[in-house]
């Protein structure tokens, strides 16, 4: 099921530049629920998504949730551990998604023989991070990824995490995790 679902997560500081599916994108108006590294139902693997930073830094993310196109919002969550390079255990905690800035569609997987239902994309959302203990709110960036449906070329499976004023988790990391959004 795996190389079917060739899926890993990632997150960005800001969106790239819009290719081929830029057109696609613009027809896409409906509501998508999102999975990251949460397993799916037991499809996909449950043991969350990594993306590192430049100093080595890794952040794992699992959640799920839904956004509107149209509407431009975002609901659900999920959980983030921070390790360091050597990995040690830096910060754990919740994010809860606050709004959709953008969603590039690449089309739905029935051209991986899967689902009419499961798409490919790349969603930005607006998160608010709460590390375990405090009461804080860090806003964040977090970037999903998922290469089902005509993704354009450069297109990179994972998620990405901006943690504002703190550390930038630029880089997926291959083979961590899985994501896939559902057209609701």
């Amino acid at each position: 099921m795996r190389a079917q679902f060739a899926f890993v997560a990632a997150l960005v500081l800001a969106l790239s530049a819009l290719s081929s599916g830029a057109t696609q994108a613009a027809t896409v108006k409906d509501s998508f629920g999102y999975h990251i590294g949460d397993g799916f139902g037991g499809v996909l693997n449950n043991t969350g998504n990594q993306a590192v930073a430049e100093n080595g830094d890794t952040v794992t993310v699992r959640g799920s949730g839904s956004f509107d196109v149209v509407a431009k919002t975002a609901t659900g969550g999920g959980t983030f551990t921070h390790k360091t390079a050597s990995g040690t255990v830096l910060a754990t905690g919740a994010w809860a998604a606050t709004d959709l800035l953008a969603f590039q569609s690449y089309g739905d997987a029935s051209a991986q023989g899967l689902p009419s239902s499961l798409f490919g994309g790349r969603a930005a959302l607006a998160v608010s991070l709460t590390p375990a203990g405090t009461a804080l709110q860090i806003p964040g960036l977090l970037e999903i990824e998922c290469l089902l449906g005509s993704p354009p070329g450069g297109a990179e499976e994972g998620i990405r995490l901006l943690v504002k004023g703190h550390i930038n988790f630029n880089k997926s990391v291959h083979e961590s995790g899985e994501t896939v959004f559902v057209r609701l």
